[in-house]
């Protein structure tokens, strides 16, 4: 379960991150339009906070070794 819920972070988070760039494209060709800017500011702290929330969640590993 809980490796689902990281790869869904991850695919939200690659989600974001086109969309980021896509935006940024567009703001590279219209650096006067603020409102991208701000939307390409806003969608770097979704992703960051999905980075730092991927982070806390405790790390589900199987035993490499089993122990007779």
């Amino acid at each position: 379960m809980l490796e689902t819920a990281i790869t869904d972070e991850r695919s939200k988070r690659k989600a974001l991150t086109t969309k980021r760039n896509l935006l940024f494209a567009q703001y590279l060709k219209n650096p006067q339009d603020t409102r991208l800017a701000l939307e390409i500011k806003l969608i770097d702290d979704q992703v960051a906070a999905s980075i730092e929330q991927t982070e806390r969640k405790p790390a589900t590993r199987k035993p490499s070794i089993t122990i007779p």
